[in-house]
């Protein structure tokens, strides 16, 4: 599967205090992506590791976002993770899952 066809999406904590909130704001998730993020991230530090993003992208799926259709129909979960995590450090912010889908979106995803 192309690289390009990889998901991209946005994310962040709402209810994310202080720098965190003012983050969650810029990124301007909908309520779709917090729900999905926030259940995702089961040790709350709000960043996802390569399991928390499966859920991540299973609950994305499951409320109609088609790129993360597409991950869970071609099981693509690692090769979009290693895409995504910009600074391969094994962990997902908002921030990356954000940059992810704004590049997605400029190649015309």
């Amino acid at each position: 599967m192309p690289k390009t066809v990889l998901p991209l999406f946005l994310a962040a904590l709402l209810c994310a205090p202080g720098a965190a909130l003012a983050q969650a704001k810029a990124l301007n998730p909908t309520r779709a992506e917090v729900d999905a993020f926030t259940r995702a991230d089961r040790d709350g530090d709000r960043q996802l590791d390569a399991e928390e993003f499966r859920v991540f992208v299973q609950a994305m799926a499951q409320a109609g976002q088609p790129t993360a259709k597409r991950i869970r129909f071609f099981g693509a979960y690692g090769m979009a993770f290693g895409i995504v995590d910009a600074d391969k450090d094994g962990r997902l912010t908002p921030a990356e899952l954000r940059a992810a889908d704004d590049d997605y979106r400029r190649k015309g995803g």
